[in-house]
């Protein structure tokens, strides 16, 4: 609930009343001194006033509109085409009836209009009301910085908790593999996560999870599965297991609205295999062998972790030689529009990669994440992971 502003936090504002007639300033400045006010200055003429706009800075500004020079209407002109008082409050004086003249104190950017002869109670009360919106405007904008700042330092948070270079490095390194990753929130936080460890000095695991919606709710989610991750001891080398683990988990934490896609799968270099477990996740593309046209999906199905902890997962094996990848991705790229509203869909996404791994198989990621990224709409209205693993042919 937002708290409401006190006279005191007003009462100091800076005020700065124009007007090229001593006895009306003098006047002005007397009734806002009684009601409270006790930060006022006083300007004589247009260009008075805009010379003590850059050394007052005022909170408010109160100003006449027929003074020699520069008149208030000119005054008004300068100050909202500046980037730094175009929110500035200015309440005009004037004694014009006529309805044309009076529309043009507001078509010049006035806040409102004190009437002459000056009322003091009406001028009092316009100028609290100007001041209280101001304050409420600056608590605003104060709240709305904190957040930005506290998002962006949670964002730095959560991407810790994805693989770092380091760690992919290793994998290459230990592992006749290639990694191609790439991680963006759709807003400030997200809801997807990837991670992979090894297992043995023949295996690697990984998994991709994208829970529903995005934003902070998700992220802590994230937070909550990484938390699991780290420390159940799960066991890496049997996807349907870390499956059944997450699954169990998610159920008794998360609310009933959300859930979650999972993929999980283990490569083999010994075997040459690729084993895996499945949450609904999107359709995952692979290509065993170097055979580019017959890169296909593999099945996916399963129920969405979070749901229902009685369900069982199956592991999955297949064929998974040297010259061969896989394609892990979350459902942002085939679910974003672009200008004309199309999507790329399952199949518009085979297709591509179809396309871009004649060029070889490292291509497929950066080809299709740069012509995504050039395509859709931004922002983009989901979290967004892509990772390609590739294995090459044997050295």
């Amino acid at each position: 609930m937002e708290e409401a502003v006190q006279f005191s936090e007003i009462s100091d504002c800076k005020i700065l009343i124009v007007d090229d007639v001593a006895v009306l300033r003098t006047l002005i400045q007397t009734c806002l001194m009684k009601a409270g006010f006790n930060n006022l200055h006083l300007a004589e003429n247009g260009d008075e006033a805009l010379q003590k706009l850059d050394e007052l800075s005022p909170d408010l500004l109160i100003l006449d509109i027929v003074m020699p020079g520069i008149d208030g209407f000119e005054v008004c002109r300068r100050i909202r085409g500046s980037k730094k008082y175009a929110n500035l409050p200015i309440l005009i004086q004037t004694g014009m009836e006529a309805t044309q003249e009076r529309a043009q104190v507001f078509e010049v950017g006035a806040n409102d209009l004190i009437p002459k002869p000056l009322n003091v109670y009406e001028l009092v009360a316009r100028v609290k009301l100007q001041l209280h919106n101001l304050i409420l405007q600056r608590r605003d904008k104060a709240y709305q910085a904190r957040m930005i700042q506290e998002l962006a330092s949670a964002r730095v948070i959560q991407e810790s908790l994805l693989p770092t270079s380091e760690t992919i490095n290793q994998v290459q390194k230990n592992f006749n593999i290639s990694i191609q990753s790439y991680w963006q929130a759709s807003s400030e936080l997200g809801g997807d996560l990837w991670g992979m460890q090894q297992i043995d000095e023949n295996r690697f695991g990984f998994f991709i999870i994208d829970f529903s919606g995005h934003g902070v709710v998700s992220a802590l989610n994230t937070f909550r599965l990484h938390t699991l991750i780290n420390e159940s001891h799960l066991n890496w080398e049997d996807p349907k297991s870390c499956l059944d683990a997450v699954n169990a988990h998610l159920t008794k934490v998360l609310a009933v609205e959300q859930f979650a896609t999972l993929f999980w799968a283990v490569i083999d270099e010994k075997e040459n295999t690729l084993t895996y477990a499945a949450a609904a996740a999107p359709p995952v593309a692979v290509c065993r062998g170097g055979d580019v046209p017959g890169i296909e999906f593999i099945d996916t199905a399963g129920l969405p972790v979070g749901i229902m902890n009685t369900y069982e997962y199956s592991n999955k094996v297949i064929d998974f030689p040297p010259n061969s990848f896989v394609f892990v991705y979350s459902d942002a790229l085939i679910e974003s529009p672009d200008a004309e509203g199309k999507m790329w869909e399952e199949e518009g996404l085979l297709q591509r990669i179809k396309k871009y791994a004649v060029e070889g198989f490292e291509n497929i990621q950066p080809r299709l994440l740069d012509e995504f990224l050039k395509t859709a709409i931004h922002p983009i209205p989901d979290d967004l992971t892509i990772i390609n693993f590739v294995r090459p042919n044997e050295p």
